[in-house]
């Protein structure tokens, strides 16, 4: 099931957020009904709570994956910190 963005952050209000269905947007709650991840009263289900979970951890194992590539290119690549100063200097980011 791919969530859109509206209801990924509405499915992560309802769980984490604090906030109740009645301030979320309808037709995001309607599609959440549909796919079972909230109950008829707009309250998560264990499957949205689940789901949500599995959201996290997808997200986490990319951001490991992204981190890892970096940290590989980093050790190619010796003289990349001064690379990095440079190319931040000319977008007039200094002293940062």
């Amino acid at each position: 099931m791919d969530l859109t963005p509206l209801q990924r952050v509405t499915l992560h209000r309802l769980v984490d957020g604090g906030q109740g269905p009645e301030s979320q947007p309808r037709v995001a709650l309607r599609w959440l009904r549909r796919y079972g991840l909230v109950d008829a009263d707009g309250c998560p289900t264990d499957e949205g709570r689940a789901y949500l979970v599995e959201l996290r951890e997808l997200a986490q194992r990319r951001r490991d994956a992204h981190d890892a590539e970096v940290r590989r290119q980093r050790r190619e690549d010796p003289l990349w910190g001064v690379r990095d100063a440079i190319r931040r200097w000319k977008a007039d980011e200094r002293d940062r």
